[in-house]
């Protein structure tokens, strides 16, 4: 009897733990640990509307004096014209660019400017980062050509690098390096703590186009990478932990639509075949569970356990999705016929126009550009993707032209970033217009990197132990894939959970794994987003 006391305690502490629920004034749990983190400065109503906050007409770097910025006009490694952003996301005080090496004369592709100020330059210079020498073309240790980058919540940037340069033009005089991803730390000067070049097998050098980068922080972080590339489109996948990379592929949603591939940006006809390219990662998610019923099972209620990966073609009207869990599955996607991928897709429906740009916040709302109508659009994912649900907050023909990438900072503003990419590839640019602009507007969010954690979706470093029970160091990059899954979530839920997910049908090892779980969580602190 009091061995089965002892477990009864055991019982009720695991579970306390695993909920660390409250009871409000009215007698009903709540669940803290799944609430979003918000901005702590409230919104005004006028800052929701989208300002102009940077524009130029050509790019300029922040070269170390005058007569190094006359050498590089001089010598061709700095051609105003041929230099254009295309990613954005902010970080502390700084917005961090990329600037693609898609024509010569590019000397960095990747940098910062400092958040806007009310009497700053409205057309700051670039700085290189982490510095020049980590950006020197044809170097293949340095960056070559980052289009793609994502900041998660630790202050980590995730930079993709395809590894070729010059892609719009023709000839022999081209960089091709292997591609690779870099993690760099910037709360410590961009130091370098990861460097992955992909294998052949999964993006071959000299023949990928890596575009977007979302990051998911479960079991020791992912990233997932859209490749548009002519020849094999589709999502590579990169574990942190395993080192680790494949390439999930779904021709029906990845490739580009035949009746989207013409439209026109003001004024200018396109006809762009351009396959998966936009790619947003979504909140946790019980689609069975809804938040206006009753919590009757608490733990079952408590946990969005699933994620989905939203994404869509440049040449398409469409938006789609993949569990997350799917994407991060090695063993099924080396399993998987195209059908089983297929299968998984959710179709959402039709949007008005094409997208290159889109960005998840952390209340679940997907902000998305509409190239076609000069606007950016938003939707909130737990509701159905129709016509009425698909809000554009703002629209504007001259100032919005060819959204390319988004990205939400601490206050909770939304920086856009417009291009005018439609004339850059046609040689259009005209040095005497604004070409370049970074809107933004306050959203009352944060980034999707700011997601409450999940009890079976977070780290799970029990997934991971060694033979001996003990945990992988984060610097511990030498585990071998033998089989287990570490990427199903569902799984791991339905292990801890039992088939029907009542407590009832819980087994004595998914106690302990609960248990372990709990322990390792509490000592990490990972109950809440700081």
């Amino acid at each position: 009897m009091m061995a089965l006391g002892r477990r009864l305690i055991a019982l009720v502490l695991v579970i306390g733990c695993a909920l660390g629920q409250q009871t409000n004034e009215d007698g009903l749990q709540t669940f803290d640990g799944l609430n979003p983190p918000t901005p702590s400065v409230p919104t005004a109503p006028g800052e929701k509307q989208f300002r102009v906050v940077y524009e130029w007409n050509v790019l300029d770097f922040a070269f170390t004096n005058e007569d190094e910025r006359a050498q590089a006009l001089y010598g061709g490694h700095y051609i105003p014209k041929n230099v254009l952003i295309s990613d954005c996301k902010p970080f502390a005080n700084r917005l961090y660019l990329t600037i693609p090496r898609m024509l010569p004369g590019v000397p960095a592709t990747l940098g910062y400017v400092v958040r806007p100020e009310n009497n700053g330059r409205t057309d700051p210079e670039i700085v290189p980062y982490p510095s020049w020498e980590m950006n020197e073309r044809g170097n293949c240790s340095a960056l070559q050509f980052v289009q793609g980058i994502a900041v998660d919540k630790h202050g980590i940037m995730w930079v993709v690098d395809s590894g070729r340069t010059e892609t719009l033009t023709r000839g022999k005089d081209h960089v091709v390096c292997p591609p690779k991803i870099l993690l760099l730390d910037l709360k410590r000067n961009g130091s370098i703590i990861l460097r992955y070049q992909f294998p052949e097998s999964v993006v071959p050098a000299g023949n990928n186009y890596l575009n977007k980068i979302v990051v998911d922080d479960a079991f020791g972080g992912f990233a997932y990478i859209t490749d548009n590339s002519g020849a094999d489109p589709g999502i590579v996948v990169f574990s942190r932990r395993l080192v680790k990379s494949w390439k999930v592929r779904e021709n029906n949603s990845m490739r580009a639509a035949r009746n989207a591939v013409r439209f026109g940006v003001n004024g200018t006809e396109l006809n762009f075949s351009i396959h998966i390219d936009s790619i947003a990662l979504g909140p946790y998610y019980n689609p069975n569970i809804s938040p206006d019923q009753p919590v009757v099972d608490t733990l079952i209620n408590s946990q969005n356990y699933e994620r989905n990966v939203y994404y869509s073609p440049l040449s398409s009207y469409h938006v789609y999705s993949l569990p997350a869990s799917l994407l991060r599955d090695p063993e099924y996607n080396a399993r998987a016929t195209p059908r089983d991928i297929l299968e998984a897709v959710v179709d959402y429906g039709q949007k008005q126009s094409q997208t290159d740009g889109m960005f998840m916040d952390n209340q679940g709302v997907l902000y998305f550009g509409l190239l076609g109508e000069h606007a950016v659009a938003k939707w909130d994912s737990y509701k159905p993707f129709t016509a009425a649900n698909q809000q554009i907050i703002a629209k504007d023909a001259t100032y919005i032209q060819w959204v390319d990438s988004m990205g939400i900072d601490h206050e909770g503003y939304l920086y856009v970033v417009v291009n005018r990419l439609h004339n850059f590839v046609a040689g259009r640019l005209n040095p005497l217009e604004v070409n370049f602009r970074i809107l933004r507007a306050k959203t009352g969010a944060l980034s999707y990197v700011y997601t409450p954690d999940n009890l079976f979706n977070s780290d799970g470093k029990y997934l991971y132990s060694g033979a001996s029970g003990e945990p992988f160091a984060d610097n511990g990059l030498v585990y071998q894939y033998e089989g287990t899954t570490p990427a199903s979530s569902r799984l791991a839920a339905a292990g801890i959970l039992g088939a029907s997910g009542a407590m009832a049908a819980t087994s004595f090892a998914g106690f302990i794994g609960v248990l372990v779980v709990c322990v390792v969580t509490s000592m990490i602190g990972r109950w809440s987003v700081v």
